[in-house]
């Protein structure tokens, strides 16, 4: 996996990306083969609601985990609206 990480102590950090409107074809496809994306830290779920990302991600802090899936999906053409994350892993 190629999360951030510098010389702090590092953690996973689990949260779920949820895009501005459901992904086209092409961005689906361009989320399927990206290689940045091939580690597997950001997954790709659908239901009737739409589209999320399920996430867990190793950094320093999970400010530094957020901006890096985002950035991740950013590269693929797929903005980011919102971050959904358990009180229970934020503050742990």
């Amino acid at each position: 996996m190629s999360s951030p990480g510098g010389t702090a102590a590092v953690r996973d950090w689990t949260f779920v990306l949820y895009p501005e409107g459901r992904p086209t074809e092409r961005e689906s496809d361009a989320f399927d083969h990206a290689p940045e994306l091939a580690g597997g830290a950001i997954g790709w779920e659908e239901d009737p609601r739409g589209v999320r990302f399920p996430c867990t991600v190793r950094a320093a802090s999970a400010r530094e985990a957020v901006l890096w899936a985002v950035d991740r999906l950013a590269a693929v053409g797929v903005p980011v609206s919102d971050v959904r994350m358990p009180l229970t892993t934020a503050f742990s």
